[in-house]
């Protein structure tokens, strides 16, 4: 209406280093409670999926739908589901934790299939992400370790928070 160029950008899942530990997302929990030694907390029997990015996939997403001519909205995303359960174990095993998985009641509007469609940032901006799960997720425990020791020597110590609550239920981003 104005002449103004709009860029519009669906962003799902991202997770990286300098992410808070405290926001109550599945990541920085999963990585919290194995670091801590607690259980890590899967909703429901864990069969539910989500697709997650590291942060400089994203930041590479957004700065080429800013630079392009795009002004539809784009998912920005990784395409490549993992279950809730397969991602807690993928934490532990990483982490090398012997925190155990604990089972809670699922979440009643938990969906069970989160996977963005990137058909069309492929194909009209050339961005599809390329940093693999164990990679971005190492970079982030070796982040959360390094707060965690911060923190600790200023006897500051974060604990999860409950998932959080989306219309009065909880859910993993």
């Amino acid at each position: 209406q104005e002449g103004v160029e709009v860029r519009v950008a669906r962003i799902f899942n991202t997770f990286g280093s300098r992410m808070h530990m405290n926001d109550g997302r599945v990541v920085s929990n999963f990585i919290l409670q194995a670091l801590q030694g607690e259980p890590l907390t899967v909703y429901g029997p864990g069969s539910q999926t989500r697709a997650f990015q590291y942060v400089s996939d994203l930041v590479n997403g957004l700065v080429s739908l800013m630079n392009s001519n795009v002004s539809s909205p784009v998912n920005l995303g990784n395409p490549e589901e993992h279950t809730i359960l397969e991602f807690a174990q993928l934490i532990k095993s990483l982490v090398v934790s012997r925190s155990h998985i604990q089972f809670l009641p699922e979440a009643q509007d938990d969906p069970q299939r989160r996977r963005p469609d990137i058909r069309k940032a492929k194909m009209l901006l050339g961005w599809e992400p390329v940093v693999p799960l164990e990679e971005g997720l190492n970079k982030t425990i070796q982040y959360f370790s390094r707060e965690l020791e911060h923190q600790a020597n200023n006897q500051y110590i974060p604990k999860p928070k409950a998932a959080r609550m989306k219309k009065g239920r909880p859910r993993h981003n």
